[in-house]
């Protein structure tokens, strides 16, 4: 509707006055609160013979249903509740669905040691203000790390619209309040603007240096890097990955389980353990060996057979002193700790959230991805599957593929390691022995 001229915009809370055709007015205000019925900000519309007439009538009658409401968001609020057990239920019924069990757990440990231990987290929803989230945020930014503080003051944030959304709070009080500190003063906006220049995967001579790692013997995990290079396999697939999913006759690797993580009985108080459960998106796959990815494979079968005297679980590599399964965690640690070693640049920089961010364990998976999908006579379906992603046109389509559909999927050892070494075949032994004088002393220290 295109409004007249004589429409008159009052200040907030006074409404909006406009003349009608017939010589009276009519006032239309909004209220702060939404209509249950609609999911919207509620409107009131009432008219008179003066403005100060159909205006008065529009207040009068919008604070008479917002008492309503009032009166049922007292009826709804357990006044045995306190902030902190309302974001429990939160972050069960919208934190938890959306990210990964080990993204589930840090989340809660955070929330553990800088939300649930401090006074916010006692009061009730009434007893709730702009100040009380203003000293919160004052106190926890004086103990900890603007990295640390970032999450509890977000989940603050979306907490408090989450209750307001259920008429449980009248404001979001965390997100009005002020933060003295800046949580990301090291974020580089205009270096942050420049994310398409960002390192997004590993670069050919990365994967040569991971290559000369794991053929100079130097660690556990350059194999492990190969062998995810290799297959596209998660970090978790591999850690539950066991001796009889591994056919050498028909050079197949069968991915029928992942290693994930969970708080024992459902119960946070008595610590966590690892389980493990069917692949991301329910569906077991196969995966065709390469060359080197079935040479890793093997070196990794007697690594395990030298080392673990106890491997009750018959894994492919599990952790040599106690025979149990590598959790991804600690692996995340050791790959970047290879990566420092062997002078690989990770891109870590901070991002707006005042986290630190880089090339991580699953960028092996991004990397062999992007690798099948960009060499010649690439195929996405193929790549898809070998991958285990549930997009495009995978549905259904995997019970018909084929290994030789399989086998067509380009990896890193065929798209760069081989090339490479065809290159240096004579010298390969005098380079690699090179290479391992520039980064044993690292390796030794």
């Amino acid at each position: 509707m295109k409004k007249s001229s004589n429409d008159k915009k009052a200040n907030n809370g006074e409404g909006n006055v406009r003349s009608l055709p017939d010589g009276n007015y009519e006032c239309i205000i909004q209220s702060k609160y939404l209509n249950p019925k609609t999911g919207k900000p509620k409107r009131i519309k009432r008219k008179g013979k003066t403005e100060q007439e159909c205006r008065e009538k529009a207040k009068m009658d919008l604070a008479a249903w917002e008492r309503e409401i009032e009166r049922g968001r007292d009826t709804k609020i357990n006044k045995a509740k306190t902030f902190g057990e309302y974001m429990e239920e939160f972050i069960e019924a919208e934190v938890k669905p959306s990210i990964t069990g080990s993204g589930y757990h840090s989340y809660i440990n955070n929330m553990n040691r800088n939300f649930y231990d401090f006074q916010i987290s006692k009061y009730q929803l009434h007893m709730l203000s702009t100040v009380d989230f203003e000293k919160y945020y004052d106190s926890i930014l004086a103990l900890k790390s603007k990295k640390t503080c970032a999450l509890p003051i977000q989940l603050c944030k979306r907490c408090c619209s989450w209750l307001v959304d259920k008429s449980l709070l009248k404001e979001n009080y965390a997100a009005q309040a002020r933060i003295k500190k800046e949580i990301a003063d090291e974020y580089d906006k205009q270096k942050e603007e420049d994310i398409k220049n960002r390192k997004k995967v590993f670069t050919s001579e990365d994967i040569e240096k991971f290559y000369y790692a794991y053929k100079n013997n130097m660690g556990q995990y350059p194999v492990v890097v190969l062998f995810l290079l290799e297959t596209g396999m998660r970090a978790g697939e591999f850690s539950a990955l066991r001796n009889d999913n591994i056919d050498l006759d028909n050079n197949k690797i069968h991915i029928v389980e992942t290693q994930a993580i969970r708080y024992k009985n459902n119960d946070k108080t008595k610590g966590v353990e690892f389980y493990t459960k069917v692949p991301k998106n329910k569906e077991s796959r196969f995966v065709m060996m390469s060359e080197l990815c079935r040479e890793c494979v093997l070196y990794m079968m007697e690594q395990t057979k030298l080392n673990c005297t106890c491997n009750t679980d018959n894994l492919l590599y599990p952790i040599f002193r106690n025979g149990k399964r590598r959790n991804t965690s600690s692996m995340e640690i050791c790959f970047k700790d290879l990566c420092d070693k062997l002078d690989i640049n990770r891109d870590v920089h901070i991002t707006k959230t005042g986290q630190k961010k880089g090339l991580c364990l699953h960028s092996l998976r991004h990397t062999a991805d992007t690798i099948a999908n960009t060499s010649k006579g690439a195929n996405v379906v193929n790549t898809a599957l070998m991958m285990g992603h549930k997009a495009i046109d995978v549905e259904n389509v995997y019970t018909h593929a084929t290994e030789e559909a399989l086998k067509s999927v380009t990896t890193p050892s065929q798209a760069i390691l081989n090339d490479y070494k065809k290159d240096t075949a004579k010298n390969e032994e005098e380079e690699l022995y090179q290479m391992y004088l520039k980064l044993k002393d690292k390796f030794e220290n």
